[in-house]
């Protein structure tokens, strides 16, 4: 068996404030670690950290983990050999460890403690703006369909029409045969990783990035490289030496609302981009799930329709104008790679949902008209909370987002880390930057989501400032009062 070297910083998800359960301090740990196991954070082999170190980690005493990891041992969980450390015992039925990732840290658990005000999530919780009639799936529309398709792996039909005439609209002319539909923009980009990763393959995005990216390439046994951006995107520099120093699988770029820095591409960035990869014989994702939240409301596109000579592959979705639970992306693509894809969502999922596809046909239309809205929304959103932390926190900096749904904000000292930690004890989530980062960097800054609410941003930003001034004290005060 495959023994893991180590497991990821977050692998336990709490410290000591926030162990769960009742009981003595030793149980209360004890049970946070079974629970990690049986998550899959730590598989059959993997190494716990050293009993100093966890009890560094957590502000605990070592004698408390000592404890904790003797009772774990008296259960047959854990088995320590000596020069090898404390692992989870092989011969227990847990299977090995999933690959350390940090979306399921985000999606997995129980929802957050009622009173938290979530600046995690990247949707707008309504589904304001669509008319109930758009809805409606009819009894009719479900007996029609059934008649008329199989699985379907490659998608309805129509709704495959549908997405190819919307690019063309976009000046992206495409064919119905040229798209794929996918669970979510997320399946795309793990079918994407896990064709292009074969043979230890490279993958090069931006630093820092989208989480479920992040886990998508370690799913697939990749080996991401990381190229830092500006507020025109990834560095044509950085990537030129990329190209010329790694043999690339495959380019991860979002052009357009960059998650999570809000960045957005050039022309003259593009096209000097295009030029590069084109030579390279690199193929490009252009991950558009934020694209049509540019706050100036003029999206310069889809990367696609102005790489002249380059393979780009474009990566669409519905979720984040309409709603997170109707699962229906796509891949739009050439016909040969569409095909292969094709194989890999067979044996996934043999094809999506007939349902969210219908939704799906007469949500397409809407795009322009939702996209409006929602940037109405998030722009206000921004710019009140933007104004809140000047007031609150007027230490922290960020540049002014031109899309998307966060604040991409640093420190001016301090783990962001712990301080997420210290923060959702005050009642607000928040992301870590080094869970958006290729090789862990921006450990001083976080994203902060403005989707909630006014006045839960409102209650955010009282929270976070009062958690910044524990910080400062060295002290926690966990508590969800306003």
């Amino acid at each position: 068996m495959r023994i893991d070297s180590h497991l990821p910083g977050n692998w336990l998800r709490t410290d000591r404030a926030r162990l769960p359960g009742e009981g003595p301090l030793y149980r209360r740990l004890a049970g946070a670690i079974r629970d990690a196991v049986c998550r899959g954070e730590a598989g059959a082999g993997s190494r716990l950290p050293s009993e100093r170190d966890l009890a560094r980690s957590l502000g605990l005493s070592r004698t408390t983990v000592v404890a904790a990891y003797r009772l774990l041992r008296e259960e047959g969980l854990l088995e320590s050999v000596r020069g090898s450390g404390t692992r989870v015992a092989v011969h227990r039925s847990v299977g090995p460890a999933v690959p350390a990732a940090d979306m399921p840290a985000l999606k997995l658990p129980e929802r957050p403690p009622d009173g938290v005000v979530d600046c995690q999530s990247s949707v707008v919780p309504d589904l304001g703006g669509v008319p109930d009639e758009i809805l409606n799936v009819t009894a009719g529309d479900l007996r029609a369909t059934a008649a008329d398709a199989d699985y379907e792996p490659l998608g309805l039909p129509v709704l495959r029409a549908a997405v190819a005439d919307h690019y063309t609209r976009l000046g992206l002319p495409t064919t119905a045969e040229q798209v794929l539909v996918t669970n979510g923009a997320q399946q795309a980009i793990s079918l994407l990783f896990t064709l292009f990763s074969r043979g230890q393959g490279v993958i090069v995005a931006e630093n820092p990035t989208y989480t479920g990216a992040l886990d998508s390439a370690r799913a697939a046994g990749a080996r991401i490289v990381g190229l830092p951006v500006d507020e025109e995107g990834v560095k044509v520099g950085a990537l030129r030496a990329a190209l010329g120093r790694t043999r690339v699988q495959l380019l991860y770029l979002m052009t357009a609302g960059q998650n999570p820095t809000g960045a957005a591409m050039s022309t003259e960035r593009r096209h000097d981009v295009a030029r590069l990869v084109a030579a390279a014989g690199v193929p490009v994702v252009d991950d558009m799930t934020l694209a049509d939240l540019a706050f100036d409301g003029r999206s310069s596109g889809p990367f696609a329709a102005t790489a002249v000579g380059a393979t780009v592959v474009t990566v669409g979705s519905l979720s984040k104008l309409f709603w997170p639970g109707l699962r229906v992306g796509w891949v739009r693509a050439p016909e040969q790679l569409i095909a292969r894809l094709a194989r890999l969502k067979v044996v996934a999922d043999l094809g999506s949902s007939h349902v969210g596809q219908l939704i799906a046909v007469r949500l397409l239309p809407r795009i322009a008209e939702m996209a409006a809205t929602r940037r109405e929304q998030l722009a206000v959103r921004r710019d009140l909370l933007s104004g809140l932390l000047h007031a609150e926190l007027p230490d922290w900096s960020w540049t002014r987002p031109r899309g998307g749904a966060f604040l991409w904000v640093r420190l001016p000292y301090g783990d962001a880390e712990e301080f997420a930690r210290l923060a959702l004890a005050h009642g607000v989530l928040v992301l870590p930057g080094s869970r958006t980062s290729t090789d862990g960097s921006f450990a001083d800054h976080l994203r902060i989501s403005y989707v909630a609410e006014p006045a839960e941003l409102r209650l955010a930003a009282q929270r976070l400032s009062r958690a910044w001034a524990a910080q400062g004290r060295g002290s926690s005060a966990p508590g969800l009062s306003a």
